[in-house]
């Protein structure tokens, strides 16, 4: 039963709450916030929901009385976006009295996409992703791919996992309800699950005057998921002007249904001049909108691609959001040179993964790799993600690496 796997985000929230006033821990509807709060160690807290119409109205109507802590534990409010007016009165009460884990809040929105939140909290809040479940949640093992890929250890990933079987993980996506469905079914609740973000939870963003249009978007970005975006492009494509395509495009980021990857460039003020690629924040989100078939997918190197890249981002990024050490990054130059992802540690060093659908890796699949590594990253880590069982060595630091190992360790 998925409400009884254990998130590998609870770590990171009990070690914000001894060192940290407030603790936001922030992703889209149902990837388990409020599970994750029953893991999460602390004693004596006072839990609130704003989804209750009558705590919300009450929390509006008063907000500095109701934030006032009457026990010991953190007062812990769910969905707090829904009453902005709540931020100011805790920024007054943390500022009074710095004691760390005072408020465990939750939301489903980005607060810094919220007009009407006011207050960052900046240098007070220490803010969690929660994403849906990465595959090594599922399987109970520990993080633990990233520290060892940049040391080359890639030992004991689990086997089994082929081409067809990373599919079928990535179609059922990693939403807990609806992962324990049965397969049939889990294509209508993705369905529905996206009609009521768009019809209801993006107000809480902004104004959006024509649903039709942010839904064909979506649709055009789970298109995208993996892949470059011409906005000026999508806008004529969605039959839209290119400023409400940016606007819809950032209601839907700020949903957590989507994220952006920054490039990596050897100069930091050049990253703002380059493209960023799109993911979808969940692959069965994705297969179900695009109205995928498995055995369609399994044969379409353009679709299985992007499945799979996309899927392998969740997965680094859910052990990257555990701490502060991690960045993810791509690369493309102008002569078209590509490297899928790059992880950047806290001091500078880098990890470069390529992402092969496939169960063959051949030594031309670490060109890009290797020639950035002379150049910019001398001892770089390079790996080829494939759909196999064993780890190869490709020469010096260069290794084709089960699709598994990104699942964690035992």
């Amino acid at each position: 039963m998925t409400e009884n796997i254990s998130r590998w985000a609870a770590k990171a929230v009990d070690h914000a709450l001894t060192v940290r006033r407030i603790v936001y821990i922030a992703g889209a509807r149902q990837t388990g916030k409020t599970t994750l709060l029953d893991q999460v160690s602390f004693s004596g807290a006072d839990c609130r929901s704003l989804d209750d119409d009558a705590m919300r109205l009450a929390a509006a109507s008063a907000p500095k009385e109701f934030v006032a802590r009457t026990t010991a534990g953190p007062m812990m409010i769910d969905e707090v976006q829904k009453v902005p007016e709540l931020f100011p009165a805790m920024k007054m009460r943390v500022d009074k009295d710095r004691t760390p884990g005072q408020y465990l809040i939750t939301g489903s929105t980005s607060l810094s996409a919220n007009p009407n939140v006011t207050e960052s909290l900046a240098g007070r809040m220490k803010t969690v992703r929660l994403r849906s479940l990465a595959e090594g949640e599922f399987l109970r093992l520990a993080p633990g791919f990233l520290d060892g890929a940049f040391e080359g250890d890639f030992s004991n990933p689990p086997s089994g996992y082929d081409k067809r079987r990373i599919i079928d993980i990535a179609f059922r996506g990693g939403y807990p309800e609806a992962s324990a469905l049965p397969p049939e079914e889990r294509k209508d609740w993705h369905l529905d699950y996206l009609d009521a973000l768009l019809s209801h939870d993006v107000r809480d963003i902004q104004e959006i005057r024509k649903l039709p249009a942010l839904r064909r978007m979506a649709l055009g970005l789970y298109g995208y998921s993996s892949k470059f975006l011409n906005k000026s492009e999508f806008a004529r494509a969605c039959e839209v002007s290119k400023p409400t395509v940016e606007t819809y495009i950032a209601a839907l980021e700020a949903l957590y249904l989507f994220d952006q990857v920054p490039p990596w460039s050897p100069r930091d003020y050049d990253r703002a001049a380059k493209s960023s690629k799109w993911f979808a924040s969940d692959t069965g989100t994705m297969a179900a909108l695009l109205d995928w078939s498995r055995e369609n997918v399994f044969f379409d190197p353009d679709k299985s691609g992007k499945l799979i890249e996309t899927f392998a981002y969740h997965e680094l990024a859910a052990e990257a959001d555990l701490t502060n050490q991690h960045r993810i990054y791509h690369y493309r130059d102008e002569d078209k040179r590509e490297i899928d992802f790059l992880i950047s540690t806290a001091d500078g060093h880098l990890l470069g993964i390529e992402v092969k659908a496939g169960s063959v890796v051949r030594a031309d699949d670490f060109k890009h790799m290797t020639w950035f590594r002379d150049r910019y990253a001398p001892g770089m880590v390079c790996i080829a993600l494939y759909a196999g069982d064993a780890v190869l060595p490709f020469g010096s630091k260069r290794f084709a690496v089960p699709f598994s190992s990104l699942f964690g360790r035992t």
